[in-house]
């Protein structure tokens, strides 16, 4: 039996091992085909996976563990295969190679994105929701964002995400409640791959040698500029190769409660590099838009420096 829990870890996946609607003999992750969060089952014994959501109706072919992943990390066929076997993965047959890295020369935005400016009932909804965050027109201009109507991103809002003051990728978050959370850019529809890129990294740039590391767009909103979020996931190589290159003397590492092993793996990663960092444990079950931005900042002040 191969330790799917290990070979996610590695990945930077996240996933859920136990509680509803995980298969005793299940680990489920988000499914990245269509966004539905944590209803992806990997089964531990045969490597099989299943969607309880969309089953993956909208696929020619049942696609395998290796496409899965890749498709999860944006990482290119080969280097999920070798991750694969390190952990004592077997394949019947070589996967085809794929030519290139899958990634477009230009980043574009889903043809159904719509400007806040259309006065529309989608709109109204669009903007009802992040208000009911705490969010409003300063935070849309600010982070250019814009609404779906139709399409594989219908009733999302669309996150674009900056990196040398150009549009690289984009992200989603769903505003009905009724499918999965957050849905990244295909490949092809991005030039630089989601997860080596951190979001809102421009603005931490021009920053005052302090930064904050957070988990999702919604929690840069609030901290505001010096803040910068990994998409949900563990620090990637090329996302601390990023934090790096900003000569940071010091860092708060803010992530989800559910999330504290990865936001220790983090400080373990960057310890090395800056100086002073601080871990923020949040508990319960409100993240960093929850809480607000007054309360992170009393939470941080009241933290000891990371020690290792």
């Amino acid at each position: 039996m191969i330790d799917v829990k290990t070979l996610l870890g590695d990945l930077g996946v996240d996933y859920k091992a136990s509680g509803k609607n995980v298969g005793s003999n299940d680990i489920n992750i988000s499914c990245p085909f269509c966004g539905a969060d944590k209803h992806l089952g990997i089964n531990v014994s045969s490597g099989m996976c299943y969607c309880w959501v969309c089953e993956f109706s909208d696929l020619q072919k049942h696609p395998t563990l290796l496409k899965i992943l890749m498709q999860s990390t944006d990482l290119p066929w080969y280097k999920v295969k070798e991750v694969m076997e390190d952990h004592g993965w077997t394949f019947d047959g070589i996967p085809e190679p794929e030519t290139g890295d899958g990634l477009a020369k230009k980043c574009w935005l889903p043809k159904e994105a719509c400007d806040f400016s259309e006065n529309t009932k989608q709109r109204d909804n669009a903007l009802h929701y992040l208000k009911s965050r705490g969010f409003n027109e300063n935070t849309i201009k600010a982070y250019n964002l814009k609404f779906a109507v139709g399409g594989a991103y219908h009733k999302r809002i669309i996150i674009p995400v900056q990196f040398n003051s150009m549009t690289v990728a984009f992200t989603s978050r769903d505003y009905s409640g009724k499918q999965g959370r957050y849905k990244h850019a295909p490949l092809f529809m991005c030039s630089r791959r989601i997860k080596d890129s951190l979001y809102n990294y421009d603005a931490a740039i021009a920053g005052t040698g302090h930064a904050y590391l957070l988990e999702g767009p919604f929690d840069v909103w609030t901290i505001g500029d010096g803040a910068m979020a990994v998409f949900k996931s563990a620090l990637s190589p090329m996302q601390r190769g990023l934090l790096m290159q900003l000569r940071l003397k010091s860092i708060t590492i803010v992530f989800d409660p559910n999330a504290t092993t990865r936001a220790y793996d983090a400080a373990s990663a960057l310890s090395p590099f800056i100086p002073i960092i601080k871990v923020v444990r949040l508990t319960g079950k409100m993240d960093v838009a929850d809480l607000g931005k007054d309360r992170v900042l009393q939470m941080e002040a009241d933290t000891q420096i990371y020690r290792g």
